[in-house]
């Protein structure tokens, strides 16, 4: 989910559609979101947001391909370890390198995931228009929190 704050007005939206991987040998990751997944309160900003801003037709996805520092398999014992995701970022087709504190947790099932950090639409030329820019936050907050079963 992301969150946009404001003086004007506040923006929230939430995604179900992550999937992604995990190598247990090596903390190699891959995970992508599809952008239209992404479903806001007002249809109207959802219409916005994929038409307007991250041009979902053209830019389906969002990515991020990389490795985890701090990965242990062997902590099963359903203690949170901290991690740290760094790799290559993609929203909007553009790609920036990033470095993702989070925290990782076996439940005795599966691996659960989470992480807070922010995406400043500018790297991602992610233009706001001059006549809504005090409506949206230049820097959005996103938090993930995702369940990965072995397979």
């Amino acid at each position: 989910g992301f969150f946009s704050a404001t003086p004007i007005e506040n923006i929230e939206a939430h995604n179900h559609q992550m999937s992604g991987l995990l190598d247990a040998s090596n903390g190699g990751f891959a995970f992508q979101v599809q952008m239209r997944g992404f479903h806001f309160e007002k249809a109207l900003m959802e219409e916005h947001f994929n038409e307007s801003y991250v041009e979902s037709e053209k830019h389906p996805k969002a990515t991020f391909l990389g490795v985890l520092q701090g990965w242990d398999a062997d902590l099963t014992d359903n203690q949170p370890q901290r991690v740290t995701a760094k790799g290559s970022f993609n929203i909007h087709g553009v790609d920036q390198d990033a470095v993702i504190p989070g925290e990782l947790r076996w439940t005795g099932e599966a691996w659960a995931l989470s992480a807070q950090f922010e995406v400043a639409l500018e790297a991602h030329d992610i233009h706001v228009p001059a006549v809504v820019k005090d409506n949206i936050s230049p820097v959005i907050a996103v938090d993930v929190h995702a369940t990965m079963n072995p397979r």
